[in-house]
């Protein structure tokens, strides 16, 4: 199934598993308004549809992402007469929305149901660094690199990079990249680990990150769906409170079907077939 209806992205699904694709590389796959606005819808589409167990995030030119069109984010305050400009609380209140709004879409990458694989060419920049540190697994090609720029253009980093990326790295690490915006190249990346694994080129690493997917998507998408939940709720949370979502969750939703396929799989020596979940439809979705 291809789904090619967005501006930014190509969706295509195949076996359970959707490649997730940046499509503008003349303009570097830059975050545009139309990024942000695709990234939300096409997440949503994708936690929707039940055939979907896994994603491919990847791109297509010499970057990866160069990281937000700042151009797309003028408040528009420049073109409005002194005598009717808002004060600078009501400017730095509208900053507010507009970066919560950023982060929401970022955070959805955590909140859909199925992991996210996102395999990294070349420049991953900025705003890039906060999509990616929100996947479940990153990959990389020998070009990739990564740069927190928000520091180079006299800013904070403020949609998710300076939060997620010390519970990925250490934290010494990520404070000198934060501070001093330098590239970390892929054999850095690779050995603080920020990715599992670097590939000597993108097609290399392509087939990699689906061979990946692949592999996950042949598992109870039931047991996948709960171990994505109980990992980020663990992360984010005590022991003590981790353990206690993890035996509510097993309590909720351990499906003795899948448990039994699975065992009996094993047993004779075949792959397991699992029954997709159920398709949830928005509520003003007509059947």
């Amino acid at each position: 199934m291809s789904k090619n209806k967005y501006k930014c992205f190509n969706l295509n699904v195949s076996e359970n598993i959707a490649n997730l694709i940046f499509s503008r590389p003349d303009e570097l796959n830059t975050m545009s308004r139309d990024f942000w606005v695709e990234l939300g819808d096409v997440l949503d589409e994708i936690n929707r549809n039940s055939d979907i167990r896994v994603v491919v995030m990847s791109s297509t030119g010499k970057h990866f992402c160069a990281g937000m069109d700042l151009n797309a984010f003028s408040n528009g305050v420049d073109n409005i007469p002194d005598d009717k400009k808002p004060d600078s609380a009501r400017v730095g209140e509208a900053v507010y929305r507009v970066a919560k709004e950023l982060q929401g879409y970022i955070s959805t990458l955590e909140k859909i149901r199925v992991p996210v694989i996102a395999a990294i060419q070349g420049g991953c920049i900025g705003g890039a660094v906060d999509l990616v540190t929100a996947c479940d697994i990153r990959l990389a090609s020998n070009d990739a690199f990564f740069c927190i720029q928000e520091v180079n253009i006299g800013m904070a980093a403020d949609v998710g990079t300076l939060q997620r990326l010390p519970r990925i790295i250490p934290d010494s690490k990520m404070r000198e990249l934060a501070y001093t915006g330098r590239r970390m190249y892929a054999d850095e990346a690779k050995e603080t680990g920020l990715v599992s694994n670097t590939y000597d080129c993108q097609d290399k690493m392509l087939e990699a990150a689906n061979s990946l997917a692949k592999e996950i998507a042949s598992k109870s998408p039931v047991a996948i769906y709960g171990l994505k939940a109980v990992m980020n709720y663990s992360r984010d949370h005590s022991v003590k409170d981790g353990l206690e979502y993890n035996a509510l969750w097993s309590g909720a939703m351990l499906s003795q079907k899948d448990m039994t396929e699975a065992m009996t799989a094993n047993m004779e020596k075949r792959e397991a077939s699992f029954n997709d979940l159920v398709d949830v439809k928005k509520f003003n979705e007509s059947d």
